[in-house]
């Protein structure tokens, strides 16, 4: 099993978004210097290749549109701080100035978000980049600054021909990630069945691969069906990718929806072994998920590997087992939660065989997507206008803050480093513009790797140099430093870290050879740029989570009230579309990963800083938990039907929402005061009397031979309604109680 596991993840990795990039940009960082070199112009070759590094940071997923327009910008603007940056050089007070504002204006791109975020860091790099050279007269700086234009145009023309090649690469890459992280999910709340598993720590766990699982879904949206939307992919493959995305979402849902009380499960089946078994399945569904991510990242078909019916059919036996040990219907019942699982894990069976056939593009034209799914809503519409860049020209923005620390922190390296009059200043600029970011934890975070990653590869270029002196194994190990920077950086910063100083060690060691001050030189900048954008993050003008926390709070209970509101819809007969249950379930898993990923940066900032942590902690795992249960409501309904409706179901449906609004209420200072949870329900009594009703009348139907009937239909539906509901109100009522201790 390990051994697979790691052929697994090797493959996953060859397959991945993050390798690919990183041979595309590898390829056009190598080839210039390698044409150049030949030609005895090497150093025009770099300059090429430069322009060629910084332009593939803008190159990030998106729709063709959006990749042309981000490479053509990126081209102009890296152009223009090229040129501009070696006319200056000689003017170290207008260096100054151009430094600030350079660093303000392109740090602020990241109101764009990643893409302009991107495009930003790539400026700068050639800002600092061409410190580091010794440019004497205009001349010269025209035909350096050329160079690079030329760089950027080549890296443009070979990803957009790349795309014409493999336009749908990038999409199978990120839906293959999707999917591959959905199994991790899936595989961590298997662990729920595990004896002696700590359900608290596993929770945080759990929620925490929920804020993955959402970016991916996200990432995929974005480029697949804005795509589709946009009438660009009406192939085969580009069909069968967005029903393997709709089931995939689906998927996910019933995953969520098989929440049950895992510590009643504990202790109600302690000596029984079915829990053990039902991990057991469970890692077989996770087993399938990863081969069929794997699969759809390389373009390749899948086929099923474990025979997921046979393993249902045992943990079925096993349910009827325990049953038949229990002489009342009453306690009986007890075995529901567990029939409620397996009949989940039996949908998800049914989309994981979908799934494969799907990759095999198997009965694509007999399946359809559903025209009354309206797609586009389901993709975000960014702004790329000046409009939204004047809007964050505040210090009520994080962002405009983050441009300020960006431009007096990396001012300040630039004063430092001449008057200690450093050989290679851009070394320590270069770190401030890796590091800083807008948020503590993160600036702290990369501080810590960005030091380890780059005294572990000095030590590593040092100890080669020292071994060998022949330029063609140096060279070959270049490349791989190349190659293993840019395929970590986006998810292994520290070991991308690790590859990029060898790389700038070896390529200063042929042209200027200096082998062990090039180390020491990389090692004491780095030092000194970590401190100061650290520094920079905890004093000029800081932002710290705790004050955004409460906004993302009545963000995500806002969203599951209107997940609960939707998906109640259909048991009070109301009229719900499938896009509007779709719609509903898409900003609550967006708002809760949101939540979470503010709550987890919020973690790694100083104590002091961290208010209420255990509360808000709390509360977000209560709200993961109510999607859970308004998933399983909403999954019943759609795959079961509302055959057996109630009229006190409109009620309680009422009464929830109505707690939820206080709970808002709770959460904002400005109408904390106003709050008052509404009393008491009997309503929830009368629920209580209507199942023990139907329970008594079923056991009336078994004691006189009755089979199935339709009265023993309508005891299932209004027992899995009734649990559901209750486990709602338990956690709005804990929820309250987490905002009044939290005071």
């Amino acid at each position: 099993m390990r051994t697979d596991n790691w052929i697994n993840d090797v493959k996953t990795f060859l397959y991945s978004y993050h390798f690919s990039n990183g041979l595309r940009t590898t390829i056009s960082v190598v080839v210039p210097s390698l044409v150049f070199m030949a030609l005895g112009q090497l150093e025009l070759g770099i300059a090429m290749s430069m322009g060629a590094l910084c332009t593939a940071l803008s190159d990030v997923p998106g729709t063709i549109v959006h990749k042309r327009n981000g490479l053509i910008i990126s081209t102009i603007l890296i152009f223009l701080t090229a040129l501009g940056t070696g006319l200056l050089i000689p003017y170290h007070f207008a260096m100054i100035g151009w430094i600030i504002v350079c660093c303000f204006f392109f740090a602020m791109l990241l109101v764009y978000g990643n893409r302009g975020g991107n495009i930003g860091t790539g400026c700068l790099l050639v800002l600092v980049s061409i410190l580091g050279e010794s440019l004497q007269t205009p001349a010269v700086v025209m035909l350096h600054a050329f160079m690079v234009l030329l760089g950027s145009i080549w890296y443009a023309l070979l990803a957009l021909i790349l795309w014409q090649i493999r336009p749908y690469l990038n999409v199978q890459q990120a839906l293959g990630d999707c999917i591959i992280q959905t199994a991790r999910y899936l595989e961590l709340r298997a662990n729920f069945y595990t004896p002696g598993v700590d359900v608290d720590e596993n929770y945080r766990l759990v929620v925490a691969q929920q804020v993955l699982v959402n970016e991916k879904q996200e990432n995929v949206r974005e480029l697949l069906l804005k795509r589709r939307s946009a009438q660009q992919g009406t192939t085969s493959i580009n069909k069968s990718m967005v029903l393997i995305f709709l089931d995939m979402v689906d998927l996910q849902e019933q995953i969520m929806a098989s929440q049950t009380d895992y510590k009643a499960l504990h202790r109600d089946f302690k000596d029984a072994e079915i829990l053990d078994k039902y991990h057991t399945l469970i890692q077989d569904f996770v087993e399938e998920l990863k081969n069929i991510g794997i699969a759809v990242a390389a373009g390749q078909r899948s086929l099923p590997k474990a025979n997921l019916k046979l393993g249902m059919e045992k943990v079925r036996k096993q349910i009827a087992e325990i049953t038949l040990q229990l002489p009342t219907l009453k306690e009986r019942t007890r075995t529901m939660p567990l029939t409620n699982i397996l009949s989940n894990l039996q949908d998800m069976a049914q989309r994981v065989y979908n799934l494969h056939r799907l990759t095999r593009l198997e009965r694509l034209k007999d399946e359809s997507i559903d025209p009354k799914l309206e797609l586009s809503k389901f993709t975000t519409r960014n702004k790329y206008d000046f409009e939204t860049f004047k809007d964050n020209l505040t210090f009520k923005s994080h962002i405009f803050r983050h441009a300020i620390r960006v431009s007096l922190a990396t001012v300040t390296g630039y004063i430092l480093g001449m008057a200690l009059e450093l050989d290679r200043v851009y070394w320590i600029l270069l770190t401030i513009i890796v590091i800083l970011k807008p948020g503590f934890g993160l600036t702290r975070s990369r501080s810590i790797q960005r030091v380890i990653g780059t005294v572990l590869g000095a030590l590593f270029a040092a100890g080669l140099l020292y071994l060998t002196s022949n330029g063609t194994i140096i060279f070959f190990a270049m490349l791989l430093c190349i190659l293993g920077a840019y395929s970590f950086m986006s998810f292994r910063y520290t070991l991308s870290v690790f590859f990029v100083t060898p790389f700038v060690i070896f390529l200063l060691h042929f042209l200027h050879p200096s082998d062990l001050y090039n180390a020491a030189q990389r090692v004491l900048d780095t030092f000194i740029g970590g401190t100061l954008a650290f520094i920079a993050n905890m004093v000029v003008w800081p932002s710290w989570e705790h004050t955004f926390l409460p906004d993302y709070m009545k963000k995500m209970l806002a969203t599951n009230r209107q997940y609960f509101e939707t998906v109640m819809g259909v048991y009070v007969k109301e009229n719900v579309t499938v896009t509007d249950f779709k719609l509903a379930r898409k900003d609550t898993y967006v708002a809760s990963a949101n939540m979470m990923a503010a709550f987890q940066r919020m973690l790694t900032e100083p104590k002091s800083k961290q208010k209420n942590a255990s509360t808000v902690y709390h509360f977000v795992v209560l709200n993961h938990t109510l999607t859970s249960h308004i998933a399983a409501l909403g999954s019943y309904s759609l795959h079961h039907g509302v055959q057996f409706p109630k009229e006190e179901y409109e009620q309680v449906t009422d009464y929830l929402l109505n707690y939820m609004d206080q709970l808002m209420l709770m959460l904002d200072p400005a109408t904390k005061a106003q709050a008052q949870l509404p009393a008491a329900l009997n309503t929830f009594e009368h629920l209580d009397q209507r199942l023990d009703e139907l329970v008594r009348l079923r056991q009336e139907e078994i004691n006189a031979g009755a089979g199935a009937t339709p009265l023993r239909d309508e005891m299932l539906e209004a027992k899995q309604v009734h649990d559901q509901l209750m486990a709602i109100l338990s956690l709005v009522k804990d929820m309250g109680k987490a905002l009044m201790e939290g005071k």
